[in-house]
């Protein structure tokens, strides 16, 4: 019986002893609100990015003010670029001025991972993030929509009262309508970037989901944002000649960014949209050189953290205790969610940050009629076009009636450019971003560096083999096959051809010294 008695003690005692208590608040590294472990795991990410890009940024901030182009006049977000709110244009900050801001930007960042007072940082960080990054819209991996969310997410903390008493936190926690609010503005961006998609697949009567629009895409990351890495090439290869397998890819693109619609009634299962966003982003980083992850990523992190609560109780609950904090909350996400569900920006004008990101939109092939339009750059400021503080070598160029570039300003770039393309079968939506001497041309190419006559010569082969293709080619493996091998020619002729002239570096206009470009205009 004795030994009976101590078997039973010591079955009904194991469980204790395999299984450990639950983590509570005191275990974990993180606290127990979540919405201020969301704002250090943000925060903290934000101030990693700034402490290892910042320094590029200013370099190249440094020649941007000083180059003479007519770029360098304007302020504001996206290529543009517009001004704030679609109301405000940011002045222009000298290099030493822009230098402080960013230290000024980082430094609120970090006193507000301190607990007292996180709020009026915040705030601070928020104010700052609209004079500094306005500054840097024709830098590569910060023009377009990268930087766009972090005003929003910094301004919805400053309204967190519960960041006030981060030193000593209550438990339970209170409600976390920042957050809830937080996701709603995140979720309305990709949905609305996935409507347009869907909006365009109708207007050019083609499923935006299959593979070929990946292989455009990725095609024309490879020439304007080649990869270092001999891995990454093969991949885009393996990739661009198996449209079936991007078909699959394209499609759950689609679907993730529709999906969001639930995303912020998802409960418990949100952070299966924040590992899926996160390993979206960093797949387009890899294999098409476009960074969404310095500053943009950060935000996915909101899905994270599970709430157990609903948004409409949350959003009760803070109406009738926090009024004051959830009015400017709730009215900067309802002015976001008016532009996604209306695609302001896809039929009017940006007025970032607010957006509905019209993104990739049309759906596209190698071979479809549709103009097409390529770059090649090198850049002598950071050695990479990948890497933070090169200009963004896609959106503008000679022929841009929207984003152009003056032939002055071609001779004032630090870096050899070549654009090239054709210029027919140019939809009626899309004629106001061309100047009207470029429009209906089956070959240009302009350069601000004199080109050997083999590059011409593979850049007017790679456009014909476009141009004559048919759109059942791009699931011709042999085909494509061909295609990516004179890509890789023209890119090889162009380094070769780059190589052979003298080293350009960084410097006001009298001191670039630059070739006259050229301009081919063919067919005209």
């Amino acid at each position: 019986q004795r030994r009976s008695s101590e078997r039973r003690c010591s079955h009904e005692s194991l469980p204790n002893r395999i299984h450990p208590r639950p983590i509570s608040a005191e275990d974990s590294m993180l606290p127990e609100d979540p919405v201020r472990a969301f704002q250090l795991c943000y925060c903290g990410w934000l101030i990693l990015s700034m402490l290892t890009s910042s320094s590029q940024y200013q370099l190249f901030y440094t020649w941007f003010h000083s180059s003479g182009i007519g770029l360098a006049s304007k302020r504001g977000l996206g290529a543009h670029p517009s001004k704030l709110y679609g109301i405000i244009t940011p002045p222009a900050l000298t290099p030493l001025q822009m230098r402080a801001v960013g230290v000024a930007f980082t430094a609120c960042l970090l006193a507000s991972l301190a607990p007292l007072a996180p709020r009026p940082f915040l705030f601070g960080a928020f104010a700052l993030s609209l004079l500094y990054f306005p500054q840097l819209y024709a830098e590569a991996t910060l023009s377009g929509h990268n930087p766009i969310l972090v005003p929003a997410v910094l301004l919805l903390l400053a309204c967190a009262p519960s960041l006030d008493a981060a030193a000593s936190p209550p438990s339970p926690p209170p409600p976390p309508w920042p957050l809830q609010l937080l996701r709603v503005y995140l979720a309305s961006g990709y949905v609305s970037s996935g409507v347009a998609k869907v909006l365009c697949s109708f207007r050019f009567r083609r499923y935006w989901g299959l593979g070929t629009s990946l292989q455009h895409y990725f095609l024309e990351g490879m020439w304007s944002r080649p990869a270092d890495s001999a891995l990454t090439r093969s991949v885009q290869w393996r990739l661009v000649k198996s449209p079936r397998l991007l078909t699959i890819f394209a499609s759950g693109a689609l679907l993730f960014e529709l999906s969001f619609a639930v995303a912020p009634f998802s409960g418990r299962l949100s952070p299966l949209w924040c590992a899926h966003g996160l390993a979206f982003h960093a797949g387009i980083l890899w294999l098409q050189g476009l960074d969404f992850v310095s500053f943009w990523s950060a935000s996915l992190l909101v899905f994270a953290f599970p709430l157990s609560s609903l948004l409409s109780a949350d959003l009760r609950h803070a109406f009738e205790h926090e009024p004051l904090w959830l009015l400017p909350a709730a009215l900067y996400t309802l002015l976001q969610l008016l532009t996604a569900v209306s695609l302001y920006d896809l039929w009017l004008d940006d007025i970032l940050p607010f957006s509905c990101c019209p993104m990739f939109m049309p759906p596209r092939s190698p071979f479809d009629p549709l103009p097409k339009w390529q770059t090649m750059t090198t850049a002598p400021l950071t050695g990479n076009v990948r890497r933070s503080g090169s200009m963004e070598p896609l959106y503008w160029s000679p022929c841009s009636g929207v984003f152009g570039l003056s032939r002055a300003d071609l001779q004032k770039l630090p870096q050899r450019v070549v654009w090239f393309g054709s210029t027919t079968g140019m939809p009626p939506e899309a004629e106001r971003f061309v100047r009207a001497e470029c429009r209906a041309k089956p070959f240009l190419l302009f350069a601000n560096f004199e080109l050997s006559a083999e590059l011409k010569c593979l850049l007017h082969r790679w456009v014909d083999a476009i141009n004559s293709g048919e759109l059942a080619d791009a699931w011709d493996g042999a085909k494509m096959e061909q295609l990516l091998q004179l890509q890789q020619a023209g890119l090889d002729a162009f380094r070769a051809c780059v190589d052979r002239l003298p080293q350009r570096t960084a410097g006001p206009p009298a001191d670039c010294g630059f070739s006259p470009p050229t301009a081919v205009l063919k067919g005209e």
